[in-house]
């Protein structure tokens, strides 16, 4: 299992997907800003999957993202959107576009964590 970092300014959504990975055995930390993002990533050093909004106030995700991994090279990271398409996210992080089936989270998710721990 993966313990995922979980970033959105909706708190709906934030929670949905909390909720979903714990569901499925998976340990979650979750913020609704960059900022508490980032202060949670350096307290907890076991944190090793990112799932970002790419539209957030103060912070958006392309930015968390770089910031991370800059302190963790080959954090896997996936962002996700309902207002942008996956060609306007680069190419170094994985895309998810809202609205997404459980289904398609977890998919994702459980890709991402074997590519990790295969590293």
């Amino acid at each position: 299992m993966a313990t995922v970092l979980v970033v959105d300014d909706e708190p709906v959504i934030r929670s949905l997907v909390t909720e979903v990975l714990q569901g499925e055995g998976h340990l979650v930390f979750s913020a609704g800003c960059g900022t508490q993002a980032l202060s949670l990533f350096r307290s907890h050093s076991e944190i090793d999957l990112l799932i970002s909004d790419i539209a957030m106030p103060e912070m958006d995700g392309p930015a968390l993202a770089k910031r991370l991994r800059a302190e963790r090279p080959g954090l896997p990271v996936l962002l996700m959107s309902g207002s942008c398409q996956n060609g306007q996210v680069n190419s170094r992080f994985e895309f998810l576009s809202k609205p997404f089936s459980i289904t398609e989270l977890l998919t994702r998710v459980r890709r991402l964590a074997e590519r990790r721990h295969a590293a």
